[in-house]
């Protein structure tokens, strides 16, 4: 009987090895042969990432052999193999004639005579010399080579160039433009929040639109298209809310402004306040008990020119001023106070429209824009070949002006050789001019005299100076002169005629010379002023419009680089 459990023991113990070596086995079998399911799916998610694009396409691709390897590991470990059939499976893959599986079945219906007995200690013996490396480890090697023709496959497409790569990264720049666009409509709330000057229903219904915008462009994926559309949306929400009347009824109370500084002696401002044009109202329908009769017609007389200015622009606010001009007229001072105290809360009820209508513009500027920065991001390498490109041109355009430059300053030579020629004809005509001043004292306006030798003095040369071209001391264009700002009035480039204007003869033959003011547009060569000196009242003109007015951005950029080229001293001119 001890014999009998020791023999069982014995068998049981090199059982447990052999079954590990069988687990293996069978693991690496399975292995050989499902390889390919991992293998397939690795190169088929690469194929299909060059289709469409899929972020973190590599552990994507990894993903399916990653699947593949725990399933394995887990047959290795929990599949179960019961000991007896760990006997049977060594007796078959040893021919040990069923030994190790009859002497486990015997001892499990507990069989005790003395075949039994001889049976089992026969396979405790043949137990005993038992080794682990005696089972053969089997693979599938024609299933296993064919495995590995998807694995280089997909090797291969990971080592190529992916064409969806640019569009993945181009996701991640719409993705982090979106988050800068986010941030700013943060930051554009925060600026309504703080706005006083905002009704509060306006504010609200901001706030309301700039969230919801901003809720869905933090959502959106990197889909260029749906944030294009979610901004479009929201710029035309906006465009509704917007009156087209505001700019003008804005500059038509601006001007009313500065005409009420102007009346009580102030100098008038550039960007006048409405709040300060009400109280202007305000007090000066309170000195209307103080002014006399002559003084209120000449105020009516401002009133009603006003009214005229603004009636196109500010209806209400023109009527209460045409109303009050009429109740001077008429003599009713109580009346036109009345009217100017309803012309002063006009006009504080028009600041507070014009503000909203402000935040409006400003809310819809910043879509705008972000609108635009969408559209640009991830194009940056194209902006990059293209701003190549346009500096060969720009390189191409210099060379052209350098050539101009060489023509004009022939030309400017050639003018001043002319200007030579026209210095004595003037000359000559300031002599006649001399002998015509001593004679007359009652020239018309603008006359000159009918005195012979008015004009003897004129030149025979019948040069036609043009001031851009010369300053009459031979002197050309290209030196002095090209940092001046001077446009004649020529509307052909056809030399004009000379005229003769007699004047009147006064006492002793003698002639009087008046100047004459003229109608004509253009001026004079003492008009020239400095470039450097009105290029900066136009830059920030232009640069306060972009700001307050509503203007799409692609026209803004051409704004913007008309004037950076106008810049003293960039080159652009």
């Amino acid at each position: 009987m001890a014999q009998m459990i020791n023999s069982y023991d014995i068998v049981r113990r090199r059982l447990q090895p052999l079954g590990v070596r069988l687990r293996l086995g069978d693991a690496l079998l399975l292995a050989s042969r499902s390889l390919w399911v991992g293998t397939a799916g690795f190169a088929l998610i690469l194929i299909i990432g060059r289709m469409f694009p899929i972020p973190n396409l590599r552990l994507w691709a990894l993903l399916p052999l990653l699947i593949w390897g725990l399933a394995i590991l887990g047959y290795l470990l929990f599949r179960p193999l019961p000991l007896q059939r760990i006997a049977q499976r060594i007796d078959l893959a040893l021919d040990l004639r069923e030994r190790l599986s009859t002497a486990l079945e015997l001892h499990k219906h507990n069989t005790h005579d003395a075949v039994s007995d001889l049976q089992q200690r026969d396979a405790g013996d043949v137990a005993q010399h038992l080794r682990p490396g005696q089972l053969p480890l089997r693979i599938d090697r024609p299933v296993l080579l064919w495995s590995l023709t998807p694995l280089l496959l997909g090797m291969l497409l990971l080592a190529l160039p992916n064409p969806q790569d640019a569009v993945l990264a181009e996701r991640r720049a719409i993705q982090g433009a979106l988050e800068e666009v986010a941030d700013q409509i943060i930051a554009q709330e925060e600026e309504l929040a703080q706005n006083e000057a905002l009704t509060p229903e306006e504010r609200e219904l901001l706030t309301q639109q700039l969230a919801a915008l901003e809720e869905r462009l933090r959502q959106n994926p990197g889909d260029r298209e749906e944030a294009l559309a979610d901004l479009s949306a929201a710029e035309a929400r906006l465009q509704q809310q917007l009156d087209p009347q505001t700019d003008a009824r804005r500059a038509g109370l601006e001007q009313m402004a500065r005409n009420l500084e102007s009346l009580s002696g102030q100098q008038p401002s550039q960007r006048p306040d409405l709040n300060t044009a009400a109280q202007q109202l305000e007090q000066l329908a309170q000195q209307l008990a103080n002014m006399s009769e002559a003084e209120r017609q000449q105020l009516a007389d401002q009133l009603a020119q006003q009214a005229a200015q603004m009636a196109s622009s500010d209806s209400q606010t023109a009527q209460n001023l045409s109303n009050a001009a009429q109740s001077l007229r008429s003599g009713d001072a109580q009346q036109a106070a009345d009217q100017l105290q309803q012309a002063a809360q006009n006009v504080r009820e028009a600041q507070s429209q014009l503000a909203d209508q402000q935040a409006v513009q400003e809310s819809l500027s910043e879509i705008q824009n972000a609108r635009q920065q969408v559209a640009q991001a991830g194009q940056q390498d194209q902006q990059g070949q293209q701003a190549q490109q346009g500096q060969q041109g720009q390189q191409g355009e210099q060379g052209d002006q350098q050539g101009q430059q060489g023509q004009q300053g022939q030309q400017g030579q050639q003018s001043g050789q002319q200007g030579q020629q026209g210095q004595q004809g003037q000359q000559g005509g300031q002599q006649g001019q001399q002998g015509g001043q001593q004679g007359g004292q009652n020239a018309n306006s603008g006359g000159g005299t009918d005195a012979q030798n008015l004009g003897q003095g004129q030149s025979d040369s019948g040069s036609n100076v043009d001031p851009n071209q010369g300053d009459g001391n031979g002197q050309g264009q290209g030196n002095e002169s090209s940092d001046l700002i001077y446009q004649p009035f020529r509307p052909s480039d056809q030399a004009g005629q000379q005229e003769f204007i007699s004047g009147q003869q006064g006492q002793g033959g003698q002639s009087q010379v008046q100047q004459g003011q003229s109608n004509l547009p253009g001026a004079s060569n003492p008009s020239l002023v400095p470039y450097e000196q009105v290029y900066p009242d136009y830059a920030d003109s232009a640069s306060e419009a972009l700001d307050r007015g509503y203007i799409p951005p692609h026209l803004k950029d051409y704004v913007r680089d008309y004037f950076s080229q106008l810049e003293p001293g960039s080159g652009g001119r």
